[in-house]
């Protein structure tokens, strides 16, 4: 994660009840310097518009919804005011985490003639959310957070950066970002690997750009990477399949130019023996050179073009292309090896 940002999450639940649990929550966002945002701190606008929700959920990186047994107070459609946060977030396609705790869980499993109907309005709602997770005695409420935020790629959030680093308030760092959105560079991209010289030779995978998109910081990229050995493409699902025991990993430091070049130096770490062309590769750690251009014409990048150059002992010259969307990279493959993985 980016040292440099702080994220923040919209944490959902009933304001009278959970309190126990909204606690263990924010320690847990915390751990992971992510600032909590709840109702409690703030009071909707007298008119009873749900704006003044919206505009907090808008400005956070993450939905946290801790669900009780109570379906909580409602709006003049007989919509509670969690269930409305909820929804508000799915449309705006927010990282949402919901947690159902104890006196839900055990509520879920009753007949309904035994609930309240407040119980029943709350459990037949959880019902509508299938990736929510239930508290247990293997998956505590700090446990479910840690594994989700472990594996979360902070990349993908906005965050919130200190200004006075950059020397801009807002309205102009976010005027620079537009001016410049072609060079935001930062997330996971779709690789391809492919010779010139070889058709046969074909490697995909994906790849992590780390960058801070700021004035005299852009310039600076991070990337991590893996590829495999493609075995063939399945037709009938549109999947590449990938032979993971073929793999390699790299890792290197780049510069970005306001030409579109970008240079850098990459170690990687091969795991089997093989050949590239006429040549034979050993597994082990190599050192190389990547060479990449962006259209800086383009308005927003989604394809990134390059060479690979890796040294001695096992040199290699080859063509690297990188593309936001998986689709995009399929695409591009089936176009120019369509023949080869047709044949595999």
């Amino acid at each position: 994660m980016p040292d440099k940002k702080i994220y923040t999450a919209f944490i959902s639940s009933a304001f009278t009840s959970l309190r126990d649990e909204r606690n263990i929550v924010i320690d847990s966002l915390l751990d992971f310097r992510v600032m909590p945002i709840g109702m409690e701190h703030f009071t909707v606008s007298t008119n009873g518009e749900f704006s003044d929700i919206e505009e907090l959920i808008d400005d956070s990186d993450f939905f946290i919804m801790l669900m009780g047994e109570s379906y909580g107070s409602c709006d003049k459609d007989g919509i509670s005011w969690t269930e409305r946060e909820y929804l508000y977030a799915t449309k705006k396609h927010k990282p949402t985490v919901v947690i159902i705790c104890d006196e839900l869980a055990k509520n879920r499993g009753k007949d309904p003639a035994q609930l309240t109907e407040d119980q029943r309005k709350q459990v037949q709602f959880c019902e509508t959310i299938s990736f929510a997770r239930t508290v247990s005695d293997e998956f505590s409420i700090k446990t479910i957070m840690t594994q989700f935020f472990n594996t979360y790629d902070f990349s993908k959030c906005t965050g919130w950066t200190r200004l006075e680093n950059t020397g801009l308030n807002q309205e102009e760092l976010a005027a620079w970002q537009n001016a410049h959105r072609v060079f935001d560079l930062a997330g996971n991209w779709y690789h391809v690997h492919l010779s010139d010289d070889d058709e046969e030779y074909i490697r995909v995978g994906t790849a992590k750009i780390e960058q801070e998109f700021l004035p005299d910081q852009y310039h600076d990229l991070h990337i991590e990477g893996v590829n495999y050995s493609v075995q063939y493409y399945d037709t009938q699902n549109a999947v590449l399949r990938e032979n993971k025991m073929k793999s390699s990993r790299f890792v290197g430091e780049y510069r970005l130019q306001e030409n579109g070049e970008i240079f850098g130096i990459f170690n990687s770490k091969r795991a089997f023996n093989g050949t590239f062309n006429s040549l034979e590769v050993n597994k082990g750690t190599h050192r190389g050179i990547h060479d990449f251009t962006i259209d800086v014409f383009a308005g927003e990048t989604d394809r990134i073009d390059g060479e690979f150059h890796d040294e001695a002992p096992s040199p290699k010259l080859g063509r690297i292309f990188l593309f936001r969307r998986i689709e995009d990279r399929n695409e591009f493959l089936l176009e120019n090896r369509g023949d080869v993985l047709e044949q595999r």
